[in-house]
C-alpha cells in the first residue's frame, strides 16, 4: 500500500511541477530531475513489493523521501523567495504525508526517527525565513508529531482487533466443539440409561420368580417341622434374594437420582416409626452375628421425607455398617433434634475409617492409594445414601463421637413438632 501511495504521490508531484514549468515558463529543472529519479526509484520499489528485497527497501525509502523533500524545498526557497509561503505550505504537506506513510507501515522506532528528521528539516527550511514565525514552526512540529502518534497507533489497534477477532473465532470454534461433544455425551448418557433400565428390568424378572418359588417352598416346608435345617437354608436364600432385589432397585434409582429423573415427594412424617421399621428388617441379620442393635428416639419428631426412598437409604446405611461391625459388636441408632435440624446418628464399634478416606467412602467408585481396584465394602450403598439425603436437602457425614469408633450422622431440616 505504501509503495503504491509513494509512486502515485511522486508521479502526481512530478506532473504538477512539469505543468507549472510549462504554464508559468519557470525553469524547475532542479525539481524535475530529482523528482524523476525519485519516481523511478518508487516504481522499482512498487514492482518488487512482493519480494524479500522490498522489505529492506521499505526501511530506506522514508529517508529518501525526507532528503528529496528537503532538497526540492531548499532550492525553491533559495531561488523563488516570492513563493515562500507556498513553499512553506508545500513542505508541511509533504512531510505530513511522509510521516503518515511511515506511521502506517513501519515499526515505532522508524516512526520516531523519520518524524524527528522531518521536524528538523522543517526548522532548517523555514527558520531563516522572515515571513515564518516561531509560532508557525511550533504548530508545524506539533502537527507532524501528532500525525506520527495517530498513524502509528493505527497498525497496533488493527493488530489488536485482528488478534481479538482471531481469539473470538477460536473461542467460538472451541464452544461449538464443546457443544458437539456435550450433545454426544448426552446421547451416550441416554443410551446408557436405557441400557441400564433394560438390564435391571431383565434381572428383576428371574429374581422375582425365584423369590416366589422360595416363598412357596417355605410355606410347604413350615408344614413339616422336621425340615428345620432346610427351612433355615431356604430362609437365608430368600433373604439373599431380597437383598439382591434391593440392590437392583438401588442401581436404577441411583442412575435416576444422578440424572434428576426422580421427583421426591417430601411429606411431613414422624421419624421414629420409620427407624423402627428399618431396624426390624436389620435385627434378624444382626442376630445371626450376635450384634446388638439399639434405638434411642423421642416421640413426635417430624421431618420432610420421601416414604419410599428414605427408608431404603437408611436400610442401605445400616447394611453397610452391619457388614463392617465385628461379630458380637454393638450398633446404636439415635434420633435427636433442635430448632434447626433433625439428626439421625448411627454409631458402631466397627473399625474407624482413616481421616483421609472419610469423604471418599461416599464416592461412587472410591479408590485407595491410587490403586485400580475398588475398596472392599465401599461402593454404591453409601453413594446412594448420600444422593437420597442430598435430595432431602440434608447431609450425610462421618463424624467423631466419643465412645464410638464409627458414627454416620444424617442431618435433615427440622419440621414443626407434633402437639
Amino acid at each position: 500500500m505504501t509503495t503504491g501511495i509513494r509512486l502515485l504521490g511522486g508521479t502526481t508531484l512530478l506532473g504538477v511541477a512539469a505543468l507549472w514549468t510549462l504554464l508559468r515558463h519557470v525553469d524547475l529543472g532542479f525539481i524535475l530531475l530529482p523528482m524523476l529519479a525519485y519516481v523511478a526509484l518508487a516504481a522499482v520499489a512498487f514492482a518488487l513489493r512482493q519480494r524479500e528485497h522490498a522489505q529492506r527497501l521499505s526501511f530506506v525509502m522514508p529517508f529518501f523521501d525526507v532528503a528529496l523533500a528537503f532538497l526540492v524545498h531548499y532550492h525553491g526557497l533559495s531561488n523563488y523567495q516570492v513563493f515562500a509561503t507556498s513553499w512553506a505550505l508545500s513542505s508541511l504537506g509533504i512531510y505530513t504525508l511522509i510521516v503518515a506513510l511511515v506511521g502506517l507501515s513501519l515499526p515505532v522506532r522508524m516512526v520516531v526517527a523519520v518524524t524527528a528528521l522531518s521536524v528538523t528539516a522543517q526548522w532548517l527550511l523555514l527558520l531563516p525565513e522572515p515571513s515564518v514565525t516561531l509560532y508557525a514552526l511550533l504548530v508545524a512540529s506539533s502537527t507532524l508529531s501528532l500525525v506520527a502518534i495517530a498513524t502509528g497507533a493505527v497498525p497496533r489497534i488493527a493488530e489488536d482487533a485482528l488478534r481479538q477477532e482471531h481469539q473470538a473465532a477460536l473461542t467460538l470454534d472451541s464452544l461449538a466443539k464443546a457443544q458437539e461433544q456435550n450433545r454426544h455425551l448426552e446421547l451416550l448418557q441416554r443410551e446408557k440409561d436405557a441400557l441400564l433400565e433394560i438390564i435391571v428390568h431383565d434381572m428383576r424378572s428371574p429374581v422375582g420368580a425365584a423369590m416366589l418359588s422360595l416363598e412357596y417352598l417355605l410355606i410347604e416346608m413350615r408344614k413339616q417341622p422336621r425340615q428345620t435345617p432346610l427351612l433355615e437354608a431356604a430362609e437365608d436364600a430368600l433373604h439373599t434374594l431380597n437383598s439382591l432385589s434391593g440392590m437392583i432397585a438401588q442401581i436404577l434409582d441411583t442412575a435416576k437420582l444422578e440424572s434428576g429423573r426422580i421427583t421426591l415427594r417430601l411429606d411431613r412424617a414422624e421419624v421414629k416409626p420409620i427407624l423402627q421399621a428399618v431396624l426390624r428388617e436389620t435385627s434378624s441379620r444382626a442376630a445371626g452375628r450376635s450384634i446388638t442393635v439399639g434405638l434411642e428416639a423421642d416421640e413426635g419428631i417430624l421431618a420432610a421425607m420421601d416414604a419410599r426412598l428414605f427408608p431404603r437409604a437408611l436400610d442401605a446405611l445400616l447394611s453397610h455398617v452391619l457388614r463392617h461391625t465385628p461379630e458380637g459388636g454393638r450398633m446404636l441408632l439415635v434420633l435427636t433434634h433442635d430448632a434447626r435440624e433433625v439428626r439421625v446418628s448411627l454409631h458402631s464399634n466397627a473399625p474407624a475409617v482413616p481421616e483421609a478416606e472419610q469423604e471418599r467412602v461416599f464416592d461412587k467408585f472410591p479408590f485407595a492409594n491410587g490403586e485400580s481396584r475398588r475398596v472392599s465394602g465401599w461402593g454404591l450403598g453409601l453413594y446412594f445414601c448420600r444422593l437420597v439425603i442430598s435430595a432431602h436437602l440434608g447431609t450425610l457425614l462421618l463424624e467423631d463421637v466419643d465412645g464410638w469408633s464409627t458414627s454416620f450422622v444424617i442431618r435433615l431440616p427440622a419440621q414443626p413438632r407434633l402437639p
